[in-house]
């Protein structure tokens, strides 16, 4: 079968780097072979009928299979109009030319397909589109531009900056949906170290394009000098790093711009929330008791996020104390302990707890029996609850 894999795959083998993902073009009906790819190997399989494409998955393993296909797009930032074609027109399709690899696994001894000279400028260390309008078929090639630029440590091609600085002008961003946005911010946000695609997509004005308060890289900057960026909590924090400076109403809009779900709508509006609340923080006589109060409810890598991105200090230590020790602190007893002391049955238990824990965040009580003899003066009503 004229199989070939294609893009991502040769591109990091030829680097050397690691892959988790396959994907591979099919001259003819790529989702049928991926039904049977499918129920050989027993993974998951996802069909695109209108892209003639499929994708067959198993935990972090991803293998895309294509119909070689044309792509004519109506106008800039909408999805293409596709048809059948062959790996040429394929390869033609694509956003840069370290992309348009390809390897046919059909041949004996397979040798690269470089029709747009990928190989050379893997050497050279550029990221070129392929024609002047990329950009503006696609609006979000200047998002995947970025990324790529910074995971290889690569530079964007003078002349395809020039067409992405046109591409920003020309407000072709703005037809592209929150949905397709949100997908590429996400890839971003999954790099090992998304910091520097983020600063290089605020420099370069292509956050900007997408909402217009997206223009400090202070906030992600600090946090890259102290984050490791390697896991999905460190991701939320770049979003919250990104999010860090913009007031209630930008958050508001940049949620709305980017389609954001719930989880990560709630980080964009509890780091706002918290950048407010820092003079609060900084006071000098602040009981632990009255920081849970702030901080409860809030998303933890929002709060991480605030406290890696101040300046080292009574804040960072309050927010990280939270986090680390008094989110955690709960009285020793329970509602059952509760009822077996006498108290009645009913929203007092709660009220109780939650003075036992106020007083065990403050220090005020450190053993079970201080906790009894607490309960025994409120009953008696010599403590106000």
């Amino acid at each position: 079968m004229p199989v070939y894999l294609v893009g991502g795959p040769v591109r990091d083998v030829l680097l050397g780097a690691p892959t988790t993902d396959l994907d591979f073009v099919l001259e003819g009906d790529a989702p049928q072979l991926a039904s049977e790819l499918a129920r050989e190997l027993g993974w998951h399989l996802v069909v695109h009928d209108r892209f003639g494409t499929a994708t067959v998955s198993h935990e972090d393993c991803h293998i895309d299979l294509v119909t070689a296909r044309q792509e004519v797009y109506s106008a800039p930032g909408a999805l293409p109009e596709v048809s059948p074609g062959t790996i040429h027109d394929d390869l033609a399709r694509r956003d840069f030319s370290i992309n348009t690899l390809a390897l046919p696994l059909f041949q004996s001894v397979p040798q690269p397909i470089d029709e747009h000279h990928g190989i050379d400028e893997l050497g050279k260390g550029l990221i070129r589109t392929l024609h002047p309008l990329s950009f503006a078929d696609d609006p979000t090639r200047m998002l995947r531009a970025v990324r790529y630029e910074q995971r290889f440590g690569f530079a964007l091609e003078i002349e395809s900056k020039a067409h992405l600085r046109h591409a920003l002008a020309s407000g072709y961003m703005d037809a592209v949906s929150g949905d397709r946005l949100r997908h590429e911010l996400e890839r971003i946000l999954a790099e090992q170290h998304p910091g520097p695609a983020l600063a290089r997509a605020i420099d370069l004005g292509v956050l900007k394009a997408i909402h217009p308060a997206l223009i400090d890289q202070t906030p992600i900057l600090s946090l890259d000098s102290r984050s490791s960026g390697d896991n999905h909590s460190s991701s939320m924090l770049y979003l919250a790093a990104l999010a860090y400076p913009l007031s209630s109403q930008d958050a508001e809009g940049v949620i709305q711009r980017f389609n954001l779900p719930g989880h990560w709508a709630k980080v964009v509006q509890d780091t706002g929330e918290l950048r407010q609340l820092v003079p609060q923080f900084s006071s000098a006589t602040l009981p632990n008791s009255e920081i849970c109060q702030l901080l409860e409810g809030r998303s933890e890598e929002a709060i991480a996020a605030v406290s890696q991105i101040g300046r080292p200090g009574v804040v960072s230590q309050r927010l990280d104390l939270y986090l680390t020790e008094l989110c955690q602190v709960n009285p020793i007893l329970d509602g059952d302990s509760m009822l077996a002391m006498g108290v009645t049955e009913g929203p007092l238990v709660g009220r109780i707890l939650g003075k036992l824990r106020t007083a065990k965040l403050d220090r005020l009580v450190e053993s079970e029996e201080d906790e009894r003899q607490l309960v025994r003066r409120i009953l008696a009503g010599r403590e106000d609850v």
